[in-house]
């Protein structure tokens, strides 16, 4: 049983000589049964205002921070030429090469990391909060086997005992590390980043 094509049916084909007929959009409603299609520019409400705003400065903040710690991360392999000395007793303090090894590796990976994670996040590039990251987390578990290697405590271990110290040595490095973590992750929770 063929009856007329429902309303929806949008198949008719239009011939050369036979254009569609065009109804501008501003001219107000056109029935939709007519055959009619809607032409014409789109126009914004009066008093809509689309403001464009340049991207917020806490990456290139950040970014100069970041680049500045891993110079200094970078002063710390210095450090390591030097024998470690009691400031109470003014005696020299045992330093095991094994944690000077872990100790150098670990400055020089702050080093190169900080500084390739500050030089991408001054470029708006999302992947330098990533490196940042990364980076602390590296340096936290580096630290924690240098510790277990025997760098010097500052005489936590003869106070506390090596398992006491061990503990609140890592719980110490590891609030300090999340909070670092959270500030390079600053970048990431502005408004208007223009992170890609």
């Amino acid at each position: 049983m063929q009856g007329a094509p429902p309303p929806w049916d949008d198949t008719e084909q239009f011939t050369a000589e036979q254009p569609p007929s065009s109804v501008q959009v501003a001219g107000g409603f056109v029935p939709m049964n007519e055959g009619s299609f809607l032409t014409g520019t789109t126009q914004m409400a009066p008093g809509q205002i689309i403001m464009l705003q340049p991207p917020s400065g806490a990456p290139k903040i950040m970014g100069t921070l970041l680049i500045i710690y891993g110079v200094l991360q970078g002063l710390g392999l210095f450090s390591l030429l030097a024998e470690p000395v009691d400031p109470v007793t003014m005696e020299v303090i045992p330093y095991p090469t094994a944690a000077k090894l872990v100790d150098g590796l670990s400055s020089m990976i702050g080093l190169i990391g900080f500084i390739a994670a500050g030089v991408f996040l001054r470029g708006y590039e999302k992947r330098g909060v990533f490196v940042g990251l990364g980076a602390i987390g590296v340096q936290f578990i580096l630290g924690l086997l240098s510790f277990q290697l025997g760098s010097p405590d500052g005489g936590l271990g003869s106070l506390l005992g090596d398992g006491a110290a061990f503990a609140v040595w890592a719980g110490i490095s590891a609030f300090c590390s999340g909070f670092c973590a959270l500030l390079v992750g600053i970048p990431m929770f502005v408004d208007n980043n223009g992170l890609n």
